[in-house]
């Protein structure tokens, strides 16, 4: 990658001016004017060292750095930062590096021999599964996937929520429909109630009828993400760590003097950067242990199982939740810089400027099945990788379903397609492109060209910062963008032309803008048709 170029020769240069142990960050710039790369090293080193001014140390820096680069350029603005400029030589050479490296182009590998587990949707069993649990489906599956590009050996996995209050009131309503009460005097009252009501026989005790409703819910929840593409590895169920696996857990809590009783109930209180002096009920008055408490188990689980990387994508509401778990984690004695956490905000479903109204089915929301019924997998999954998790997005099920340039995922499917339309008309012509040896990418000079390329080659880059980060709406937003810089330069540049070399070479980038179109769109569990 271009970037750890720039940084290890950065890092040199940084050494030889003088400066020890300084972070280096080197970052893509919005406009091209400043270069394709900076850096603010010189900011930070001129904050640290007052009687240098960012300036100085940048020329200092720049002077050594002249001698290391001989695949960009270095100059420094006005406000010290440090501005690259990747030589064309070089972009033209990764170009068929994109080629030979085909479908693999993108994995950086770097989590080779290491070991992830994601938990996505894990959703309320107490109905069908609605759009805001959704929404996880495929943000927590896209993570997953890019964890496996870096190498990663991943497992994904789910949490049945199968116990509780709530799961008792979900009996009493399946009961109280089955005698015959109005379904809306019900606690839940959607009409898959009056379903849940046929399917079960009669029976008395609530915990027995909302044990039988709730494994019949998950295997409707579990068909819903199949349809979006995703398989789970490992379903785990709350019922399973209430007894022996909590317990355990528990007495490792109390052996670190992290337990007390008060008011009858036992608490969790390690008085700790996470939860300072707030406390959390892990086991009632009345001897029921609470969600917290199982879910400290499941956690002690995950971390016991020797994985590197633990990943828990959760809906909105979670946020008072985390602090308590990542307290508890730490206290049981695991790494905590193990777990990273996202949490996605919540879904409204629209049709131009309409909001869509609750599922009749449901009772009181938009069911996943709803909107995957009406736009297909290929759009479910790109619209919700689209927005940054961490805020609320509207899901426009009418542009969502058009076959034009407005829709996203459709541009860049369909970018994908005519790049493949190109090469086939290519193959028609009897215009060889195959022997990459032969062909000069050098003649791949044009700022269209050179631009594209620019973004094509930065594709490992961003693997690597969603890893980082997880933010997986910079996949979906940089696909659009290669979409659209192809679809642009395709307008202006006749790549079937009478020089046969520049034909080639030109064929050259649409099997690498196709390469990475299809590797990104496989990275979002989104088809990457060949005709449209």
């Amino acid at each position: 990658m271009i970037r750890d170029a720039i940084k290890e020769s950065l890092g040199k240069s940084v050494k030889e001016a003088g400066y020890e142990d300084i972070d280096i960050e080197v970052l893509p710039t919005t406009d091209s004017r400043f270069g394709d790369y900076y850096t603010n090293v010189a900011l930070s080193i001129g904050k640290a060292d007052f009687g240098k001014q960012p300036t100085e140390v940048a020329k200092a820096i720049v002077a050594k750095l002249a001698k290391e680069s001989r695949d960009f350029s270095s100059e420094i603005a006005q406000n010290g930062l440090i501005n690259f400029k990747i030589y064309p030589k070089f972009l033209q050479t990764t170009l068929r590096k994109i080629i030979e490296q085909g479908e693999n182009f993108g994995n950086v590998e770097k989590g080779k021999g290491k070991k992830a587990r994601v938990e996505f949707v894990s959703a309320n069993p107490t109905g069908p599964l609605h759009i805001g649990n959704a929404r996880g489906g495929p943000i927590g599956d896209t993570i997953a996937n890019t964890l496996e590009s870096n190498g990663y050996k991943v497992l994904r996995e789910y949490l049945h929520n199968n116990i509780g209050g709530q799961i008792e009131k979900l009996g009493q309503s399946i009961i109280n429909a089955k005698n015959g009460q109005p379904i809306e005097e019900q606690e839940y009252r959607g009409e898959y109630i009056l379903e849940m009501a046929k399917k079960i026989e009669a029976k008395e005790k609530p915990k027995k009828v909302a044990a039988e409703a709730v494994e019949i819910m998950l295997k409707e929840i579990i068909k819903d993400c199949k349809d979006m593409g995703i398989e789970f590895d490992e379903i785990y169920r709350e019922s399973e760590f209430e007894s022996k696996l909590t317990n355990k857990a528990l007495d490792r809590l109390k052996e670190k003097g992290a337990l007390k009783k008060k008011e009858g109930a036992v608490w969790f209180a390690p008085n700790d950067q996470y939860l300072n002096d707030r406390e959390a009920v892990v086991v009632k008055s009345n001897g029921e242990k609470t969600y917290f408490a199982n879910d400290i188990a499941y956690h002690n689980l995950k971390f016991s199982q020797d994985y590197d990387l633990i990943v828990d994508e959760l809906g909105s509401g979670h946020d008072g939740h985390i602090p308590k778990l990542k307290s508890a984690i730490f206290t049981l004695g695991y790494d905590i810089n193990k777990f990273k956490v996202i949490v996605h905000q919540n879904v409204r479903v629209k049709k131009g400027s309409e909001i869509i109204k609750m599922s009749k089915r449901a009772g009181n929301f938009v069911t996943a099945r709803q909107v995957l019924n009406e736009v297909g997998r290929d759009a479910f999954r790109f619209y919700m990788c689209m927005f940054d998790p961490s805020t609320h997005m509207d899901f426009d099920l009418d542009k969502a379903k058009q076959k034009s340039a407005d829709n996203p995922v459709y541009y860049v499917q369909y970018a994908h397609a005519r790049a493949n339309s190109i090469l086939k008309h290519a193959k028609k012509e009897k215009i060889s492109y195959e022997q990459l040896n032969k062909v000069d990418p050098s003649l791949l000079k044009s700022e269209a060209e050179l631009v594209l390329v620019k973004q094509l080659v930065r594709l490992p880059e961003l693997v690597e910062d969603i890893i980082k980060n997880f933010s997986v709406q910079l996949l979906p937003n940089y696909a659009i963008n290669v979409a659209d810089l192809f679809n642009k330069y395709y307008e202006k540049h006749r790549v079937i032309d009478k020089d046969v070399e520049t034909t080639r070479a030109r064929l050259l980038l649409v099997l690498a803008a196709k390469t990475v179109l299809q590797k990104s769109l496989n990275l979002l569990g989104v088809s990457a048709p060949e005709k449209m």
